[in-house]
């Protein structure tokens, strides 16, 4: 493997910003990740706070064994309960064969991070990988991309799912998992590889009873090893653990969210825009109903279900905090701080859309008592393969500009310069003498009847568009002549940047595993991978 740097644009304003560190958005967080400044002022912070390591190193002991985790894990989480011990922590979705590429992005994160902090501070630092196994969306989560014949293809698992239920309570369809993973091989390509791949995820099909189970086995087999440790935000014993949090958000329900409110009326004023849905009634809690997930209001002093027929009192919901936790749950903004409760948290590694909803959550951890984390934007990867690079140096294209604009341009400059013959000339120039000819004969009509005046004006625009399709037909058969050349294009572009999007949210790390073995994320753990705000473009 080789590793080349370089830089992108932002894929939002307020990360870009951020990553710049201007003063309008900063004044959003509570630290600059920038400085090593925020990450000793941090730590004190957390020195003086008291964490419970003793029970939550018990259940991430026991968790992380059942996934069978390797022996730096289980090391790390021994190392966690020196009071002097901190975290940084990342966190994804359950998703499918572990998802979009940036789930595998994270991890290499958050693992790099801790490392690097580690060095510098002279103190633990361990990487967590937060499961979001409390989300109930399963069709986020249920599919990947594939690419077949030139077009990018959507591949869901064909497992049915109509309730709200959170992902560490869905249950794994085996034979549909099954045999979909041999058919998204099949896509991939046979390879040496193969074999072992599909063995693998079988064996770690047989031992899951839920798509997080699922996750975790693969999540652990490729990371443990590096270190990372593994918690799941629906396990019931966990929650088990977050009473009291529960209990202050509760508590303090209003105020954290007027805050939110707050927050996002000031990066209004600052032209920023707000990319979560807020009203001055949310709860920013869930609540288990019939095995579904209820999203919770405070209407009249009490806590109604949003989409379905339940009301709690104040009292009875911090009853059931006390009696029942696992059927509470948070969102997106009282996960952060119950990551931040649970565990001593360093930094917290984001990705664009994450660092956007974490500048409204200041005055939210405020109440608590606690500052926000550092926030730091999580490494982003290109992984180019030797027959798409060989294609680049073929057609004289740049990786550089195909990351930063797509294949399009490129693939329409090339087909404008096999037109030798001046099909784009001609056509430009007979489309001018047909309309000044038109034009004589749309005079002459309105002369005759002047009611026929709209007919002709759409008799000249079909005339136009006839040359159009014409032209069309012209350049298709020039492409059908170079269609091995235009073919190479394509696959550029989805290989780096499908349908102009990044390649870390459309592919999935299997392929590559497919390709390159079990063995391919520990070479790239091999790789130096500094957090210095540059791309990392990774030949294979």
């Amino acid at each position: 493997m080789k590793l080349k740097e370089t830089f992108l644009p932002g894929s939002n304003v307020i990360a870009t910003d951020y990553i710049a560190e201007k003063k309008g958005i900063s004044a959003f967080f509570d630290y600059t990740y920038q400085h090593d400044s925020s990450y000793e002022k941090r730590y004190e912070e957390l020195m003086e706070r008291h964490q419970d390591r003793a029970n939550l190193t018990e259940h991430l002991m026991e968790f992380n064994e059942q996934f069978e985790a390797e022996g730096p894990a289980l090391a790390n989480i021994e190392r966690l309960q020196q009071p002097e011990a901190v975290t940084v922590v990342a966190g994804q979705q359950a998703g499918v064969l572990t998802g979009p590429l940036y789930t595998i992005n994270k991890a290499i994160s958050v693992i790099k991070l801790a490392a690097e902090k580690e060095r510098k501070l002279g103190v633990p630092v361990i990487p967590i990988f937060w499961v979001a196994g409390e989300d109930h969306d399963y069709h986020e989560v249920n599919h990947i991309y594939s690419y077949d014949e030139g077009r990018e293809r959507k591949e869901a698992v064909p497992q049915k799912q109509m309730t709200k239920q959170a992902l560490s309570d869905i249950s794994l369809d085996h034979d549909a998992i099954n045999s979909w993973t041999r058919d998204m091989l099949k896509r991939f390509g046979e390879t040496s590889y193969t074999k072992e791949i599909q063995g693998f995820l079988e064996r770690v099909t047989e031992k899951s009873n839920t798509y997080v189970d699922h996750f975790c086995y693969i999540m652990t087999k490729l990371f443990s090893k590096h270190g990372l440790v593994l918690v799941d935000s629906g396990n019931r014993d966990f929650r088990r653990l977050q009473t009291d949090a529960f209990k202050q958000m509760i508590h303090q329900n209003e105020t954290i969210n007027e805050g939110v409110l707050t927050q996002a009326a000031h990066l209004r004023e600052e032209n920023y825009p707000i990319g979560v849905d807020l009203d001055d009634q949310q709860a920013n809690l869930f609540v288990k109903v019939n095995g579904e997930r209820i999203l919770l209001e405070r209407i009249n002093e009490r806590f109604e279900g949003k989409t379905a027929s339940v009301s709690y009192s104040k009292e009875d919901l911090l009853e059931l905090a006390e009696r029942q936790p696992e059927d509470l749950s948070n969102n997106v903004v009282t996960r952060p701080i119950m990551q931040d409760v649970m565990f001593p948290v360093l930094g917290f590694v984001a990705g664009p859309g994450e660092l956007a909803y974490w500048a409204l959550l200041k005055p939210a951890f405020h109440t608590f008592g606690i500052k926000m984390p550092v926030i730091v934007p999580r490494l982003t990867f290109t992984f180019v393969e030797r027959h798409i690079q060989k294609y680049i140096d073929d057609l004289s294209l740049s990786d550089d500009e195909i990351l930063k604009s797509g294949i399009d341009h490129s693939k329409e400059s090339y087909v404008r310069h096999l037109d030798d013959v001046g099909i784009g000339a001609t056509f430009k120039d007979a489309k001018l003498k047909v309309d000044e000819i038109h034009q004589n004969l749309r005079e002459l009509t309105v002369s005759v009847d002047h009611g026929l005046n709209r007919f002709a004006e759409k008799n000249g625009l079909f005339l136009q568009r006839q040359l159009d399709l014409l032209q069309q037909k012209l350049y298709q058969s020039l492409e059908y002549q170079h269609e091995n050349t235009l073919d190479k294009f394509d696959e550029v572009g989805f290989a780096l940047k499908p349908n102009g999007a990044p390649q870390e949210r459309k592919w999935n790390a299997i392929y590559y595993l497919n390709w390159h073995g079990l063995d391919f994320v520990d070479q790239v753990m091999e790789l130096e991978l500094p957090f210095n705000d540059k791309h990392k473009v990774i030949y294979l």
